[in-house]
């Protein structure tokens, strides 16, 4: 046989209690029709996600347990001229333990092909502002910091999972991230545009995965415009532009993405 012979599994429950929790305070509440409030905020989980079937399927590790996660996070809103400007703020930090991975060369730190020996933490910070100075038009924009960490493996320290090394980021997860959006609005005319900029991520190759090795996905920007006309009470016709100025990117490293796209439709809604 091409694999290791797998043990006996015993039938197999496990009882888990994962918390959500959250709550706010409205530290300065609304005084009068142009006044400013102040909302904290803070939310705890964890979280937990057991063996897929794959993994359960090519594993020797009757032991093998679900994989875990810890969330905290901490912000405030802040809202001025009744609710006009409303800015956000949210640190977050999150850990991930028991991760499976196929052991390996870390064959020191595990008796079985496949543990749950693997750790990574993820923290960083999001902000947003959102203005309506008129009430036809509003924009929002969006920033997100990432700092992401392959952690050394229980039983190896110093050591990661192939390929990575400790310290490395995790996949596809950018340290910076950000999106403008304007909308207007009159009468029977909509219309919008949207700006998503994303920096560099780490990633593998595609046909061989991380058995290929680790690479750089550059950056990029997309912009999206569009606008919808309602003709008549049920009748709506509406189109978009999306990557107008047909930028040259990869959401995920070796599958590039469409260049510059229009769509045109009808949307019509049939009331009883």
């Amino acid at each position: 046989t091409a694999f290791s012979p797998r043990p006996t599994f015993a039938a197999d429950t496990i009882d888990s209690v994962n918390p959500k929790v959250s709550a706010s305070w409205l530290a300065v509440p609304e005084r009068g029709t142009r006044s400013a409030t102040t909302r904290l905020r803070a939310a705890f989980g964890t979280g937990i996600r057991p063996p897929d079937a794959f993994e359960i399927a090519f594993t020797d590790n009757p032991g093998l347990k679900p994989e875990r996660s810890r969330s905290i996070e901490a912000g405030v809103t802040q809202t001025l001229a009744a609710g006009r400007v409303q800015a956000d703020a949210t640190w977050f930090h999150n850990t991930y333990d028991d991760l499976i991975i196929s052991v390996g060369r870390l064959a020191a730190a595990s008796r079985y092909t496949t543990a749950n020996i693997a750790n990574a933490r993820a923290r960083g910070a999001e902000l947003s502002l959102a203005v309506r100075p008129v009430p036809a038009l509003a924009a929002r924009g969006t920033y997100t910091w990432l700092d992401s960490e392959v952690r050394d493996v229980d039983g190896a320290s110093g050591q990661a999972p192939p390929p990575f090394r400790v310290g490395d980021r995790l996949l596809r997860r950018p340290r910076h991230q950000g999106s403008l959006d304007l909308m207007w609005s009159q009468g029977r005319l909509q219309a919008f545009a949207q700006a998503a900029m994303r920096g560099q991520t780490l990633d593998v190759e595609p046909n061989f995965g991380t058995f290929g090795g680790l690479f750089e996905n550059d950056g990029y920007a997309v912009v999206t415009t569009g606008a919808a006309v309602t003709l008549t009470r049920n009748l709506t016709v509406y189109g978009r532009l999306v990557n107008a100025f047909a930028a040259d990117y990869e959401d995920v490293f070796g599958y590039p993405a469409l260049g510059r796209t229009a769509y045109v439709g009808l949307r019509l809604a049939v009331r009883h």
